[in-house]
């Protein structure tokens, strides 16, 4: 008798996890829906960047120019 209480007890149990599921499955976004919210920054395409700034060598630097640090530095 106790293995007829058990098998109904479990069988209750997935039907109340299934209800559950049902309820979470409605409460998200329906298929084809307009979201209400707006996508973030990763959804968007990247924006054009400005051209870079052209390389400063060592010979038409400016003499108020800071120094560049070369080597490594831990």
């Amino acid at each position: 008798m106790l293995d007829v209480v058990y098998l109904v007890a479990i069988l209750a149990l997935f039907a109340l996890v299934a209800l559950i599921a049902q309820g979470v499955e409605k409460l998200g976004p329906q298929p084809g829906a307009p979201s209400a919210r707006t996508p973030g920054r990763g959804a968007q395409p990247p924006a054009a960047s400005p051209a870079p700034a052209p390389e400063r060598s060592a010979r038409n630097a400016s003499p108020t120019a800071a120094p560049e640090r070369g080597g490594d530095s831990a």
